[in-house]
């Protein structure tokens, strides 16, 4: 880890990492793994910039609002009653002074915009939104599907997943009530990327991303390339801050927890057909199963649903599953017609 710097501005730093961000580059690996450095020294470099995202965001509805628009015209209108004042040294000639005092006002802005971003983002009501995309897509049981969306981000779909796009001039915004998806997002910083699943926003900024909404209520959001924000839209609690690699459990009023490092490949291999466990819970291994396909299973015993689970299975071929199952020694398996048993093999 590297020594932190105290002589740093650490928010000049968030700054020039949030535009690099959001200026839509090419993935960097190295300027990725320099700023995946920066945010593990210090926490406080994560807030902060996450606190840069967000108040462009802010400035963005501002702009759409007309709010920004119309404070520079009262500047400009102001200044025309004003009689100019000598020329300062050093200003380019031909510029005068007045795009320094529109400057001036600008930074006025800025500078009082962070006190304004909390109230906004709240739910400060705003101007109607003009909807320009809205469609919804599904997949049954078993049924895996990619999609090109409007702004050119591509989603794939997961079995029985849904989501509901609703995009705008000022956010692209989908819904995952049910299921898993897998987004790599198109770069367009005027229009958030925001994903609703689970009482919770993840918000991208040029990435991919995976959120899955489990059938108990939790959201597992995993990135799989760039930074995501994930917000708690009912406490209003402040952001985490994710990046590649990153992967968190979020629970219905829970709050938010810290983020473990994964393997990303790992957790979207479902996209080449493949589930891959590593000291998973049998129970939960079960479930995913379930996802693919008509399986009636009960735990004889409880302890069962405890043991862990590793290797790389076809999700559509439980029966290999449970026949591999069968070897591992532990677990004893009773079939018939429409249910499948399992038990302790020591019983």
């Amino acid at each position: 880890m590297m020594p932190v710097d105290p002589t740093s501005d650490i928010h000049h730093d968030a700054a020039g990492w949030a535009i690099w961000l959001q200026a839509g580059a090419p993935f960097d690996p190295e300027r990725q793994a320099a700023l995946e450095a920066w945010l593990e020294v210090d926490p406080r470099h994560g807030e902060a910039l996450s606190a840069c995202l967000d108040l462009d965001a802010a400035l963005e509805q501002m702009r759409f609002g007309g709010w920004a628009e119309d404070l520079i015209a009262e500047v400009e209108a102001e200044l025309d009653h004003v009689a100019p004042a000598p020329r300062p040294a050093g200003i380019v000639a031909g510029l005068g002074w007045r795009p320094l005092a529109l400057a001036a006002s600008i930074l006025l802005l800025l500078a009082v915009t962070p006190f304004l971003v909390g109230p906004l983002l709240v739910g400060t009501p705003t101007a109607p939104v003009e909807q320009v995309v809205a469609e919804a897509f599904s997949t049954e049981r078993g049924e895996m599907q990619t999609r090109v969306l409007a702004d050119g981000s591509t989603v794939t779909l997961n079995t029985g997943s849904r989501i509901e796009v609703s995009f705008s001039d000022r956010e692209r915004r989908i819904v995952l009530p049910r299921g898993e998806a897998l987004f790599e997002v198109s770069h367009d910083p005027s229009r958030p990327f925001i994903v609703a699943a689970g009482g919770y926003e993840v918000r991208a900024v040029g990435t991919a991303f995976n959120v899955y909404t489990r059938a108990d209520g939790r959201t597992m959001v995993t990135v799989v390339e760039g930074i995501v924000q994930a917000r708690d839209t009912v406490a209003q609690a402040n952001p985490a801050l994710l990046h590649a690699g990153d992967q968190v459990e979020l629970a219905p009023g829970a709050p938010l927890p810290t983020p473990q490092r994964v393997d990303a490949d790992l957790a979207v291999a479902w996209r080449s057909g493949r589930l891959v466990f590593d000291g998973r819970r049998l129970a939960d291994v079960v479930d995913e199963f379930r996802r693919y396909g008509d399986i009636a299973v009960e735990f004889a015993d409880p302890d069962v649903a405890e043991i862990a689970v590793s290797g790389v299975f076809d999700p559509r071929d439980s029966d290999a599953f449970f026949a591999a199952l069968d070897r591992m020694g532990p677990v004893g398996i009773d079939r018939d017609v429409d249910r499948i048993r399992l038990y302790s093999s020591n019983e």
